[in-house]
């Protein structure tokens, strides 16, 4: 009874999907969700920085997700470059004087914004090819 339980379930636990691979897929929508705040204008930079910083402790936290290669690499140099949008936007989003050097600061850094989503973009769309996914961005 048992052996034939287990030649029923065998070739069927063929057709489950990797844990491992699911959890970098909902991080993949997760990172693109941040990336579609952070572009926005104007950008919702708390929620997307919440999402990113959560994406990132799972990324390194949850045993077993570097293992899934290449999407891995990919999905934290997006959250890096997510990251690093996400500094440049809390910049933004401070009160400042109306200086020539803050405003070409402010300049600076709304570009950085945008060049850092744009890389992450980049990294999100090689994780999603990884993944078997279409394309986030």
């Amino acid at each position: 009874m048992i052996l034939a339980a287990l030649v029923l379930l065998l070739p069927a636990s063929g057709c489950l999907t990797d844990p491992h691979a699911a959890q970098s897929a909902d991080l993949l929508d997760q990172l693109s969700a941040a990336r579609g705040m952070l572009a926005e204008l104007p950008p919702r930079v708390a929620s997307a920085c919440t999402l990113v910083g959560t994406v990132q402790t799972r990324l390194y936290g949850e045993p077993g997700l570097t293992e899934v290669r290449p999407a891995w690499a990919q999905l934290r140099d997006a959250s890096d470059a997510l990251q690093a949008a996400c500094g440049q936007g809390t910049l933004l989003a401070q009160p400042s004087t109306d200086t020539p050097a803050v405003q070409a600061a402010r300049q600076r850094w709304l570009q950085g914004v945008q060049r850092e989503v744009g890389v992450a973009c980049d990294h999100l769309r090689a994780a999603a090819g990884a993944l078997g996914r279409g394309a986030p961005c």
